[in-house]
């Protein structure tokens, strides 16, 4: 039921999929969803070089001695200044895992609290980044492959 009920952000659509961004384009006479989308690929493809083209696909006995087969997706999303955002996700919980384990922490809202009510009492300014695309950054063990 999730999948099919629509979902507004911000007072926009949000697609499931590429087909359901384009057709909200052409309702909306703009191009913003498939900007998002060169963005993100612009950048996941030509700028990180992520990708490795490892030939014609010819089925599951294709796939590459060692390495394990992924589904990848789009995920959209609307940002709070109305940017039209996608990513290019994968099934990495489809993927056995290396014996390492990973954690990505996030902050919680009371430590954000604490932090900014200690630089306040010390009259210290406070800075915050975020990082684009970090997942790109971390190396992995685990050898995947997906069809594009």
């Amino acid at each position: 039921a999730a999948r099919t009920k629509v979902k507004y952000k911000f007072g926009v659509k949000v697609p499931h999929d590429e087909k359901e961004a384009r057709q909200f384009d052409i309702e909306n006479g703009n191009e913003l969803w498939p900007k998002a989308i060169k963005t993100e690929l612009d950048q996941v493809v030509d700028e990180y070089k992520t990708f490795r083209d490892l030939g014609k696909y010819k089925g599951k006995s294709q796939v590459p001695h060692n390495y394990q087969s992924i589904k990848v997706n789009m995920a959209f999303d609307v940002k709070h200044d109305l940017r039209h955002k996608c990513r290019l996700v994968a099934g990495g919980h489809l993927t056995t895992p290396s014996g390492n384990t990973s954690y990505s922490s996030v902050a919680s809202l009371r430590s954000i609290r604490l932090v900014t009510f200690v630089a306040e009492l010390n009259g210290l300014e406070l800075e915050a980044t975020d990082v684009g695309n970090a997942y790109l950054e971390a190396k992995t063990n685990e050898k995947v492959c997906f069809v594009a």
